[in-house]
């Protein structure tokens, strides 16, 4: 598990540091790669999913195409 030290106040005190945990799980099911990262904040859990389709014939310039459409879809 990682531990990520972050500041609370705009002046840094250690005192006043809080501390995030980290954990990072990875699965392949059904021809995606599934990452699942964990955080805890405080008392506070989080769950964050990113699903990587391994299959896709899609390029890199595919995946850019669709960043700078969906960029231009959330302007409007």
């Amino acid at each position: 598990m990682d531990e990520i030290r972050i500041i609370n106040q705009s002046d840094y005190q250690t005192s006043v540091a809080a501390a995030i945990n980290r954990r990072t799980n990875f699965k392949i099911e059904n021809g995606q790669l599934i990452t699942q990262h964990r955080y805890t904040i405080g008392k506070k859990d989080y769950v964050v999913n990113s699903i990587f389709d391994l299959d896709s014939k899609h390029t890199v310039i595919d995946g850019v195409k669709r960043l700078i459409d969906n960029d231009f879809d959330s302007a409007a």
